[in-house]
């Protein structure tokens, strides 16, 4: 057989177009790769709960964290450009985080504790579109900020992600019969 063959230059070509092909999908999924930055967040409250704050921090990340989909900053990587940010300039700071850390959305919150309550109050800035959105639970005691957290991060993940997880399932089906029961029309967000 010779090697001028048709077949074998088809065959060579197809090869050819099929790793060039994969080639331009892996780049193209590369680039559909999200980037979010979570700030550390702030606390409002009389006693010490940088275990929370951190512990939050923690829990966003592995929650968000969605592989070939979503990356979420590490914390080491942030640390050393929130000493440069001019926080006065709560505008300007998360595009200048947004800008160094090379993300798509900057995440930054708060949680404020009334009395024996606590509220946990999150805002993603969508930096490509300058936008931002916002995500708040309430606790009554701080042993729910766990679940709270939880419900955060779910519907961060439907909202900015498209990303549908157990517990968005459940919080979807809670508030629907939540709805069902005082014969309400459900509203269009959560």
């Amino acid at each position: 057989m010779k090697k001028n063959n048709p077949i074998y230059k088809t065959i060579a070509i197809l090869i050819f177009l099929f790793v060039l092909m994969g080639g331009f999908q892996t780049l193209t999924a590369k680039e559909n790769i999200k980037t979010i930055t979570i700030l550390p967040f702030k606390i409002h409250a009389q006693e010490k709960l940088s275990h929370i704050q951190n512990g939050i921090v923690q829990m966003l990340y592995s929650r968000l964290s969605w592989k070939d989909n979503v990356v979420v900053v590490p914390q080491k990587q942030l640390a050393p450009h929130l000493s440069a940010i001019d926080k006065t300039k709560a505008g300007k700071g998360i595009n200048e985080i947004a800008r160094l850390t090379h993300s798509d959305f900057v995440l930054a919150g708060a949680i404020t504790q009334l009395g024996g309550s606590f509220s946990i109050d999150v805002q993603v800035f969508d930096i490509k579109n300058k936008r931002y959105m916002a995500f708040f639970e309430q606790s009554q005691k701080k042993d729910d900020l766990i679940s709270k957290t939880n419900r955060i991060a779910a519907n961060i993940n439907k909202k900015i992600f498209d990303r549908t997880k157990m517990e968005w399932k459940k919080r979807d089906k809670e508030k629907k019969q939540i709805f069902k029961n005082n014969n309400a029309k459900i509203p269009n967000t959560c």
